[in-house]
Parts: structure tokens; C-alpha cells; sequence
């Protein structure tokens, strides 16, 4: 985990008081525009403009859409000059909230798409074995595999799939 951003993550954590999904659907949105609008992420990675005319601009655009603690969160990044580093910080974020709300996320690599009840069985295996309140699943298609499932879960990785057991047999005879 990146460490810095993680703790920009943890300090807007401390200050959403109690209004995680707020604090979280606010910095999603900003991200969003970050990524997506290339204008203005160009203007707010420019080091040649000052972090003065940078902070007014985000107040005049995102005074009456965020709240307070959001938007002295992102002029402070401004200061700082770490606006590069806020999808980052999102990330580390919604880790962070997971864990704090015991929710775990985990993706699921097949080969073939999976049916709601082969997904339903393996989210509910991994959790209990985790003991998580809500497991969260993306499913991803990737026919290399060729057969079985790995799950990513943060950086765990339980593989098996055919393709990892080939690669491991291989291994073993090279050695």
C-alpha cells in the first residue's frame, strides 16, 4: 500500500464523521472528473500555475458541491501538490472503508463467466472464511486460464486454475 496515500486516506476517514458513504461518493465524484476530464486535470497538475489561482478555482467551481471538509481536503492536496496521487487516494480509501465496515472485496477470474450460484458459493466460502459482514466480487473472463478460478483478495491470490497448476508443475521440473 502506498504509504502516503494511505494516509491521506486515513485523515479524510477521521473527518467524515460518521458520513462515510457521503465522503466517499464526494471523492468519486472528484476522481471521476480527475481522470476523465483532461483539461482540468492538465490544469491542476500544472506546476506552472500557483497553488493560489488553483484553490480559487476549485472553490468557485466546487464551493456549493462539496462539503466542507471535501473541499479543504482537495485545496490542501493543491498546497501539497499531491493532486496526482488522489485516484490513489480513493483507492486507499475504500480499502480502508472495507475494513473498517468488515466488507471484502475480492475479485474472481474464470475462465467461462460463472452462474449466480457457482458466484453465490464462492463468495459465501470466502466469507466465512473471513468472517466479513459483506463480500463485495468483480468477475473477470479470461479464457487463458483455460479451466478452475483464482481469487484475488487485496494481495492474496488463491489460484486454481489449470493454467496456474501448469505453471507450477513447470516450475517444479525446471528446477
Amino acid at each position: 500500500m502506498p504509504l502516503v496515500e494511505k494516509r491521506y486516506a486515513e485523515a479524510l476517514l477521521e473527518l467524515s464523521e460518521n458520513n462515510i458513504e457521503s465522503i466517499r461518493q464526494e471523492l468519486e465524484d472528484i476522481v471521476g472528473i480527475f481522470n476523465s476530464d483532461k483539461d482540468f486535470r492538465s490544469f491542476l497538475l500544472d506546476p506552472r500555475i500557483k497553488a493560489d489561482n488553483k484553490q480559487t478555482a476549485i472553490r468557485n467551481i466546487f464551493t456549493d458541491k462539496l462539503s466542507k471538509n471535501m473541499l479543504n481536503f482537495v485545496l490542501l492536496l493543491i498546497t501539497k501538490h499531491r493532486m496526482e496521487s488522489i485516484p490513489e487516494i480513493y483507492v486507499q480509501l475504500i480499502h480502508l472503508i472495507n475494513e473498517k465496515l468488515n466488507v471484502l472485496d475480492m475479485k474472481i477470474v474464470t475462465a467461462e463467466p460463472l452462474d449466480e450460484q457457482q458466484l453465490y458459493n464462492i463468495k459465501e466460502k470466502f466469507r466465512n472464511k473471513y468472517s466479513a459482514s459483506e463480500v463485495k466480487t468483480t468477475q473477470i473472463v479470461d479464457s487463458s486460464l483455460i479451466g478452475g478460478i483464482k481469487v484475488i483478495i487485496g494481495d492474496k491470490v488463491y489460484d486454481g486454475s489449470i493454467k496456474g497448476r501448469i505453471e507450477s508443475l513447470t516450475e517444479l521440473v525446471n528446477i
